[in-house]
């Protein structure tokens, strides 16, 4: 398993996301802010059913928006993003035998689903040819 940091404290590029899709998760972030302000006349002037409703979208699109901003702004004001002050470069690439490795369970576990495909392949065919 490969580390997400570097020995300095800075995380590999193939890890960050790029400084464009921070912004843009800012900018949906309030957008749905300005959404969730915009459902308060539904929730004021509702009746029945659409009332609640609405007021529950207000409460989730508040939260994900708040967390949107927060956490995207965090990584865009700190430089965590590809070419920021924390990209450590590209990652250390895996060996050919580390990638091709298997380890012994999964294979066990592949055979074994096999056979249980096989099984039952035959006992529809069985159920095809009775009918």
């Amino acid at each position: 398993m490969t580390q997400n940091n570097n020995s300095n404290g800075k995380v590999p590029s193939k890890f960050l996301p790029t400084k464009f899709m921070l912004t843009a998760r800012v900018l949906v972030g309030g957008y749905l802010l300005y959404t969730s302000y915009s459902l308060i006349e539904g929730v004021v002037g509702g009746e029945g059913r659409d009332k609640y409703f609405l007021g529950a979208f207000m409460v989730a699109f508040t939260i994900i928006g708040i967390l949107l901003i927060l956490f995207a702004g965090r990584d865009l004001l700190s430089g965590k993003y590809v070419g920021g002050a924390l990209d450590g470069g590209e990652a250390p690439e895996e060996t050919a035998a580390e990638s091709m490795e298997t380890p012994e369970n999964e294979v066990k576990e592949m055979a074994e689903n096999t056979q249980k495909t096989e099984g039952y392949l035959e006992d529809t065919e069985k159920e095809e040819s009775k009918k």
